[in-house]
Parts: C-alpha cells; sequence; structure tokens
C-alpha cells in the first residue's frame, strides 16, 4: 500500500481521487509518513531506505495491520537532501495526508528542520540516521517528539579521536567537517576529544556541501603540515576532498579518518582511484551486528529485493518498526499516545521481540501486554533525551576485500 509521494500536485491528485471512494468500503489505513533522500547528495541511502520501510509495511499488513481492521500505509517523500524541501515534505505529509507520524529523516539538518514541524503538531518523529548532538537538546528532556535508532555523534567523536590517537599514533590531527548541522558539532568534538587525549590540532577547516571543488580547503589544510585528517562528510563532498588532495602537486601522505557517512561505496566511487582510498580508514556505529535479529532482517530483505541491505538498512528498520509498535500500543492514531507509548516497546521490561517479529508482537500488546523490541541494528532501549547508544566500529577499505571492521568499540569503553 505504499504511495511514493514527490509533488504537491501529485498529492492533489491522489487526494481526489480518494475522494471518490464509497464511504465505509474499507477502513481507512494508518498512514506513517517515511521522508528520505531519494535524490539530491545523500540518493545513495535513498533506495535502501525506501526498500527497508516497505519490508516492515509487508510484515506489519501481512499480520493484519497495525490496528484492528486497519492496514498500514507509508507514504514515501523526498526531501531532496535539503532541510526546506524536508521541512515542506512533512508539513504536507501530516496536513495533506494525514501521517500519524514521521519516519525520518537520513541527514540531520534535514530532521532538525521536520522536528520544528512534528513538535508543533504533536507529531512522533524517529529518525534511523540523524547523528547530530543538536538533536539531543533540541526538545526537553522527558517531553519530546524526536526520537533516533542510532546514537548520538558526540559518542562517535570519542572513538574517532580515540583511534586517531591511539589506533594510528596521530600527533597532529587536522579537522575537515561539513558546514552543517551534522558536521559542525560532530568536528568541533572531535578537536576537543584529540587535545584532552594529548595531541595537537592542526587546523579545523569547515566545508559547504556540493562543492564542484575543494581546493582551496585542501590547501588550507595541506599548509598546516598534518599527519593525519579526520574528514566528516556526505559521500560526494568527501570524495572530492580526497580527490581534489591528491591532485595537487606533491601531496603529503597523511592518514584519512573517515566518519560513518563515508562508509558506503559511492565514497569510493567519487574518489574513483581505488589507489587513492586503499587503507582508508574510519568510525561509524555498528548498523549491522552479528545477531540473530539482523540475520533475520537480512534474511527477509535478501528473500523481498533480492540483494544486501544497504548500509544504515537496520536502524531505518527498526526505526519505522518502533513506530508502528508505538501505534498498536497506544491502539488509536492519537499524537500524544503514540509519543508515549514509543519508549514502552522500546525499553524493558516486557516480552523481547524482533524483526520477522512484529505481527507477534502486536498480538501481544493487543492483549494488554508488554513488549521490549530489539532492533536489527541491536537495543533500541531511548533515554529521556530520545537516544540510543550502541557498538561502534574503525573500519577500513581495501580494493581487495571493501570495506572491513579493524576493531569494536563497546559502550562501555566510551568514556
Amino acid at each position: 500500500m505504499t504511495r511514493r509521494l514527490s509533488t504537491p500536485a501529485t498529492w492533489l491528485a491522489l487526494l481526489t481521487l480518494l475522494g471518490c471512494n464509497d464511504v465505509g468500503e474499507t477502513p481507512e489505513p494508518v498512514r506513517v509518513g517515511v521522508v528520505t533522500s531519494i535524490t539530491g547528495e545523500l540518493v545513495s541511502f535513498g533506495a535502501g531506505q525506501v526498500n527497508t520501510a516497505e519490508l516492515v509495511e509487508q510484515e506489519v499488513n501481512a499480520a493484519g495491520g497495525v490496528l484492528p481492521g486497519r492496514e498500514l500505509e507509508l507514504l514515501i517523500a523526498d526531501d531532496h537532501s535539503d532541510p526546506e524541501m524536508g521541512r515542506a515534505a512533512a508539513t504536507r505529509l501530516i496536513d495533506d495526508e494525514g501521517a500519524v507520524a514521521i519516519v525520518g529523516a537520513f541527514a540531520s539538518g534535514i530532521s532538525v528542520a521536520i522536528s520544528e514541524v512534528t513538535l508543533e503538531r504533536g507529531v512522533t518523529q524517529v529518525s534511523c540516521c540523524s547523528t547530530s548532538d543538536r538533536l539531543t537538546d533540541i526538545q526537553a528532556e522527558g517531553d519530546r517528539y524526536f526520537f533516533r535508532t542510532v546514537p548520538p555523534d558526540g559518542l562517535q567523536a570519542i572513538v574517532l579521536a580515540g583511534a586517531a590517537h591511539g589506533d594510528f599514533g596521530c600527533t597532529n590531527l587536522a579537522v575537515m567537517h561539513l558546514d552543517n548541522a551534522y558536521g559542525m558539532p560532530f568536528g568541533e568534538a572531535i578537536e576537543t576529544n584529540f587535545r584532552e587525549l594529548g595531541g595537537t590540532v592542526a587546523i579545523r577547516v569547515a566545508f559547504a556541501d556540493g562543492l564542484a571543488s575543494y581546493v582551496p580547503e585542501v590547501m588550507e589544510v595541506q599548509a598546516a603540515a598534518p599527519d593525519c585528517v579526520a574528514l566528516v562528510g556526505y559521500p560526494e563532498s568527501a570524495g572530492r576532498i580526497v580527490r581534489d588532495w591528491n591532485g595537487v602537486r606533491d601531496a603529503p601522505a597523511v592518514r584519512w579518518i573517515g566518519a560513518d557517512a563515508m562508509k558506503i561505496n559511492a565514497f569510493i566511487d567519487e574518489v574513483a582511484n581505488p589507489a587513492q582510498t586503499e587503507g582508508f580508514t574510519g568510525t561509524s556505529p555498528i548498523t549491522a551486528p552479528m545477531t540473530r535479529s539482523y540475520a533475520t532482517f537480512e534474511t527477509n530483505y535478501r528473500a523481498t529485493f533480492g540483494a544486501s541491505p544497504a548500509v544504515f538498512s537496520g536502524p531505518e528498520f527498526d526505526a519505522v518498526s518502533l513506530t508502528i509498535l508505538a501505534i498498536a500500543r497506544a491502539g488509536t492514531t492519537d499524537g500524544l499516545a503514540i509519543r508515549d507509548s514509543l519508549s514502552q516497546v522500546a525499553n524493558p521490561p516486557g516480552r523481547v521481540f524482533g524483526p520477522g517479529e512484529l505481527g507477534a508482537a502486536m498480538a501481544v500488546l493487543r492483549a494488554g501486554g508488554e513488549i521490549n523490541y530489539e532492533g536489527a541494528a541491536g537495543p533500541v532501549d531511548l533515554d529521556g533525551f530520545g537516544n540510543v547508544v550502541s557498538q561502534y566500529e574503525i573500519w577500513q577499505w581495501t580494493e581487495a576485500d571493501g570495506f572491513t571492521t579493524l576493531r569494536v568499540v563497546e559502550p562501555h569503553e566510551i568514556r
């Protein structure tokens, strides 16, 4: 029952068609909006996000729907990798299409924009992938409508700084980061944590997204003579920076340490020269853990789409699943009731359910029982700020093996 919506004209046409249905033919579906980047800088992630959301929809509707007699209908909207487009999409989904909750967005800056819409309307929003620390404080502790199934960047900054200092022996680190809600707090936290470990930060340079060339920023960093560069960027911008770095005559050799959004083949493809990314390292929350829950999700995804899940598909499955389970527990589409039910289905106590068990979980909820959803990407125990914690990895890319894990960092190791 998924509907993919892209323009106001499309929505108007669909509303007209809906108005032609005879009243009472079938119960109204429960509509949930999914806002993701089907086009734009983050297009590499969009298709996987949509597939994963639809996998949840299929599982829920095969079990009879999210509420008695009411199937789930996902409304897919493209944010074009742009905060204002994301804000507009969320507004239309809620006001015109009747979405009772929003899943999204991928990018932190877009989630910030959407959160203003959802908070004002009292609509729950769950993001799979927005990691900015700014989202922790964007709404009040314990009284918020924004949640996420991926941990905040303040934790990853500790892991990245620790890897630079301890694993790779960096002493004079340069930090390059996007000049947006994702990159700014992340880059600042890397600098702070690396200094606290006793290292020197040669320079910190913010860069705009989507430029054709980053030669000026590259030259500025090269002049600071770092031995390592921490790079926080989206696949295209980060790839162009690495390409421009190596395009400068007599470019100095440095250790590159990337971040989560760069652990995707689109980054490697943007650099376009495997020799320039051989041995490239980085950090990321582990979103495809070696667990039974993830194995079940991966098996179901492969059986449905004939391919492996894309990066960050696990947290997306969890974001959609938590939203649906919260609606089932609430027994209503009331925004406050859904919001208050979210932590109840995500956290102990309760019977544990995971991917492939959503129908059974909803049956327990309808019978008045309690559940504790354990996700594809790991536990999703929400704190008062809507955050979760997870394992992290230090990864490496080689032409022979692609992306591999060098070391796992457990939550208790992050200080």
